[in-house]
């Protein structure tokens, strides 16, 4: 992940497919506080990014509709030979708040994080173990970094030896793995494939100027020209169509397109749809979270990954999907400074991302040992057991029908349009709601938790509960709507 940002091939040869890139110039990256600036910048904020004009082709929507659209929560793991290091490396690196960036924060020679690498050993890892967390949590798809920044794959793969199988003692293809238990389970499975980014790799472009080349890479020549385009026909693409090939994939979570044009993201969505044509990819193989969405690129993906950790404060034209962590690192981190989300922020980062109409993808960061983390596994938990008994309120519901968001909390609707769900995050001081602009008659009010009737009344377009002193829910009272017509 970067910081702030809450990652077909035609019939040709790559040789062929390389020579058709077309050169552009060179963005340079953003620095951390202008995109901090601009993700707290108000007239930078979704206006800026989303067009109401914008439109998903027919092919991006018919693919979201087959399962993406009404899972509407996943499991987002960040693993690697990074997560047995907390976020931190001889003393170095814990200061930044991403461990899985420890390799430049600790500014780590290739060397160095390969000798991380090989002793890399997460063997009491349990795919069983973790799907079935992810199940119980309610979620109904899970999507896990099979190659992040650092260029080290968990899968076995044919292009490069940089590998969990090749490279370590511990010789088991993660990604295989969870891919056959997730799917015995009914999760969909997802793999995050860092295109662009790729530590290990002189020719690949860095994100920003945090990441240093001559320290990565310290035994270049003076004269070394980096050449992307050689980076992505070697190792970016290939092992690309390795995941398309080899495993059961239902979408691939693309990140930091560095330098992405058209042209080079078009050879990744071109693989995807030649091997998986159901396959979902993500905004991130051109777009980065906080930039502003173009309508010619929107061939290339099926939806947007918004900025890291932000959640959507209206409907948008696009479906969205908000990256969120149970803490401030992505990956498992224990050294310097970190913090974990309470029940609440994370009872309320997926109701208003549901009832904005987008899923909540929310990550955890495995232990270097290959269990999952427990404080992770406990928030899971506290959602899993929420969701067993209000998951009609979120799952295959279509977003706030209302031009606001209510301040006691927010709203989602059936996809006929005739029951409403009203999430009470908020109990008002005198302990009544109101949902004003409600232009159609209502049969009935009932705690969804209980099935208990709530008293309301109804004066013109507004409707008012009364709730009970003590909430049916602690973390979010659900209040379910039958309707007498649709909205």
């Amino acid at each position: 992940m970067t910081y702030m940002l809450k990652h077909r091939f035609p019939s040709i040869s790559l040789a062929v497919a390389a020579a058709s890139l077309l050169c552009s110039s060179i963005v340079s990256a953003e620095t951390e506080k202008q995109a901090a600036d601009k993700l707290f910048d108000p007239t930078r904020s979704f206006e800026y990014r989303f067009a109401e004009d914008l439109e998903q082709t027919a092919d991006s929507k018919a693919r979201l509709a087959e399962w993406y659209r009404d899972a509407k929560f996943g499991a987002f793991i960040h693993f690697g030979a990074y997560s047995s290091l907390e976020g931190e490396y001889e003393g170095r690196g814990s200061g930044f708040r991403y461990s899985e960036w420890i390799q430049v924060s600790a500014k780590m020679s290739a060397a160095e994080y390969h000798a991380v690498v090989k002793k890399f050993n997460p063997s009491e890892f349990d795919a069983d173990a973790w799907a079935k967390v992810f199940k119980d949590a309610g979620m109904r798809y899970v999507v896990i970094t099979s190659k992040h920044h650092d260029g080290f794959a968990l899968f076995k793969s044919e292009v490069s030896p940089y590998n969990i199988v090749d490279g370590t003692d511990f010789k088991r293809d993660i990604i295989k793995e969870l891919s056959e238990a997730c799917h015995r389970v009914g999760l969909k499975f997802g793999v995050y494939y860092s295109h662009a980014q790729d530590w290990d790799e002189p020719d690949a472009p860095y994100l920003n100027k945090r990441t240093k080349r001559e320290i990565l890479h310290p035994d270049l020549p003076a004269d070394f020209e980096p050449d992307m385009d050689r980076y992505i026909m070697k190792k970016s693409l290939p092992q690309v169509e390795e995941l398309m090939k080899n495993y059961e994939i239902d979408l691939i979570w693309f990140d930091t397109p560095t330098n992405m044009t058209f042209e080079r993201a078009k050879l990744f969505s071109d693989m995807v749809r030649k091997h998986r044509p159901h396959c979902i990819i993500n905004s991130r193989i051109i777009h980065r979270g906080l930039g502003k969405i173009e309508q010619v690129n929107l061939s290339l993906f099926d939806y947007v990954s918004i900025a890291d950790k932000e959640v959507p404060s209206r409907k948008l034209p696009l479906y969205v999907e908000s990256p969120d962590s149970v803490s401030t690192s992505f990956g498992y981190k224990t050294k310097g400074k970190h913090d974990y989300h309470s029940e609440s922020e994370m009872m309320e980062r997926l109701v208003h991302t549901a009832c904005t109409g987008g899923n909540y993808l929310l990550n955890n960061g495995p232990m270097g040992n290959g269990q999952l983390d427990p404080e992770a596994v406990r928030l899971y938990g506290i959602l899993g057991a929420w969701l067993k008994v209000n998951g009609e309120s979120i799952y295959d519901t279509n977003p706030n029908p209302f031009d606001y968001r209510p301040e006691w909390g927010d709203v989602s609707v059936n996809k006929s349009g005739d029951k409403l769900y009203l999430h009470v995050l908020h109990l008002p001081e005198n302990g009544v709601i109101s949902l004003k602009g409600l232009k159609v008659g209502v049969k009935s009010a009932a705690y969804l938790a209980t099935g208990t009737a709530a008293d309301f009344k109804i004066s013109g377009e507004e409707l008012q509960i009364q709730l009970p002193s003590e909430p049916v829910s602690a973390l979010n009272t659900v209040i379910k709507l039958d309707l007498k017509a649709s909205l």
